[in-house]
């Protein structure tokens, strides 16, 4: 007599071969999508520091030494932007440093920059 079709264990070694690999790809897909948007704050808080010294730029500021905070949303994420103004050995420069982090979690930066000013 011959037998067509498959063996009950051979359907089941089947189905958990495609189990693992459907299981093994939703896990690699969840980790691209986290990577995905860490990546993307990370540009977004790049954004916001350039934004700010940009500002400073454009409007031909000399700031004073100090630290100054302020809330910048970008693209809908809600960011915490730190400017701390400190003196240079040269009076007509200034040292600025841009701090940007998420505004949940402000005691962890996620972008830094150091930037100098002239006065004139």
């Amino acid at each position: 007599m011959k037998k067509n079709g498959f063996t009950l264990i051979e359907c089941l070694v089947a189905l958990f071969i495609v189990a693992i690999v459907v299981a093994s790809s939703s896990r690699a897909i969840g980790v691209i999508s986290s990577d995905l948007r860490d990546t993307f704050v990370i540009e977004a808080a790049t954004w916001a520091s350039a934004d700010e010294y940009n500002q400073m730029r454009l409007k031909d500021e000399f700031p004073g030494v100090g630290e100054q905070k302020k809330e910048v949303s970008i693209t809908g994420i809600n960011f915490l932007v730190k400017r701390v103004v400190t003196n240079t050995p040269n009076p007509y420069f200034r040292k600025v440093e841009i701090i940007v982090a998420e505004k949940d979690t402000p005691d962890s930066p996620i972008y830094r920059t150091i930037n100098f000013l002239s006065q004139y």
